[in-house]
């Protein structure tokens, strides 16, 4: 089967949610996809969550990375592993809505974007919704004003091309949580194609344990300063 679209999913110790986000993958109304979920050297039950999905799911695709080297380079690989044209985010502790895969194919096929990201639901710890937060044009000079690009990684797909000329950064951005960010940037720099679109795409999860929760707001600040200053 040739998959329409690919999510790829970036694990490390996730076994409090990963299943949740696979089983969500699984749930989609598209069946013709794939889910490539790469365990990044974890040391806790996520290796075996993930073979255990894998056997119960023939388009679940896990690849298990000995050492543990950092979301980016995750994502990176699993980006090079998908075998579909759409490749579609979704973090461990996020959900996919059910048309998900529908919703952002028909975009695709209607639009012609290299990237596009939606609107979402905001989530507790515990997974119940709070408030949906609409998503609105990608505006430059507002996102360079505010140092916010005002998109949720976890809504976004682009196409297997933009991933073979934008990676996502590895060091600081990553340890920063700012590798979502700066790809972002990049994509619009180099001339690609960004749409949003109104339908939700994901269950955002808030957690205090997250990258945006426990990051250094100095050392994010002076990380966005070096690279909006460049712009």
């Amino acid at each position: 089967m040739n998959p329409r679209a690919s999510f790829v999913i970036p694990a490390y110790n996730a076994d409090r949610w990963v299943s949740k986000a696979i089983l969500s993958c699984r749930a989609q109304t598209v069946k013709q996809i794939e889910i490539i979920v790469v365990n990044d050297g974890s040391s806790d039950s996520t290796a075996d969550i993930l073979d255990f999905h894998a056997k119960e799911d023939s388009r679940v695709r896990v690849f298990h990375i000995e050492q543990n080297k950092g979301r980016s380079a995750a994502r990176n690989f699993g980006n090079e592993s998908a075998q579909s044209k759409i490749i579609m985010v979704l973090d461990a502790d996020d959900l996919a809505t059910k048309n998900r895969a529908k919703d952002t194919i028909s975009f695709f096929e209607a639009k012609k974007p290299d990237l596009v990201y939606g609107s979402f639901f905001a989530m507790d710890s515990i997974g119940n919704a709070q408030n949906k937060i609409v998503s609105s044009p990608f505006d430059p000079e507002k996102a360079k004003t505010q140092k916010m690009n005002f998109i949720c990684h976890s809504t976004m797909a682009y196409t297997k091309k933009l991933s073979e000329s934008i990676q996502y950064e590895e060091g600081v951005y990553t340890n920063l949580g700012l590798d979502d960010w700066k790809f972002q940037w990049e994509a619009y720099r180099k001339g690609y194609k960004i749409l949003n679109m109104k339908m939700p795409l994901c269950y955002y999860r808030l957690t205090e344990s997250g990258a945006m929760a426990t990051r250094d707001p100095k050392a994010v600040d002076a990380a966005k300063d070096a690279y909006l200053g460049q712009i």
